[in-house]
């Protein structure tokens, strides 16, 4: 699931992303299990130990590939000046040269 998840990110289109979403909750459900269980003092087999290190391999490339494209867009948001700038968290933050100012916006038309 998080291989499609990865493969989503490399297309430009926000639908392939959408569309490997659930199968990304249902394989978080799964790891939950398995987290749990390996807790209690379950046993894993080396094929769930190997699955797990390509697991790790595969959310990291696929957070490099977020944040690559967040760079991206913010790069160009900021050169266009299209639409706010966004801090990690998701919230909208204000451009550097207002963020200490106050000021009002009148419009007439």
């Amino acid at each position: 699931m998080v291989e499609a998840l990865r493969v989503a990110l490399l297309c430009p289109a926000a639908e392939d992303i959408c569309l490997a979403l659930p199968g990304l909750e249902e394989a978080a459900g799964c790891l939950e299990t398995v987290e749990r269980e390996l807790r209690e003092g379950a046993c894993a087999p080396d094929e769930v130990q190997r699955e797990l290190k390509l697991l790790k391999n595969d959310l990291r490339i696929s957070r490099r590939l977020i944040e690559q494209g967040t760079a991206f867009w913010q790069g160009w948001a900021k050169r266009t000046g299209a639409g706010p700038a966004y801090t990690q968290a998701g919230r909208t933050a204000l451009p550097e040269h207002l963020a200490g100012s106050r000021g009002t916006l009148s419009l007439r038309g």
